[in-house]
């Protein structure tokens, strides 16, 4: 399994709010359809009065996760409406291959 990791920082929890609506209406309804995607989840680290976010999808092999592919393999690929909302983003994402997991990631293709 792989999981494709992007970072983002939000300069509020309206912003957060926003964001994660857009990914909950538009991004992860993409990805769901998608081959070989595994699922998707926001995450935030409150630092201040900005919000870190993580956003980590999982997808079953290398192939599948490269669907985002625009320019190099480890481009991000950000929305302009996205780029607007947020205070700051990664220009690319990381890739991680799976080793070892358990309970429900254990069962993952």
């Amino acid at each position: 399994m792989i999981i494709r990791w992007w970072r983002a920082v939000a300069g509020s929890e309206e912003v957060l709010r926003q964001y994660a609506d857009h990914l909950e209406r538009t991004t992860f309804v993409e990805m769901a359809e998608l081959p070989g995607h595994l699922g998707a989840s926001l995450a935030v680290k409150v630092k201040g009065e900005d919000q870190e976010l993580v956003v980590m999808s999982l997808w079953s092999d290398l192939a599948s996760a490269g669907h985002f592919e625009k320019g190099a393999f480890d481009d991000a690929v950000v929305k302009p409406s996205t780029q607007k909302l947020l205070k700051s983003f990664d220009l690319k994402v990381a890739y991680f291959e799976t080793v070892v997991a358990t309970g429900k990631l254990a069962d993952s293709p």
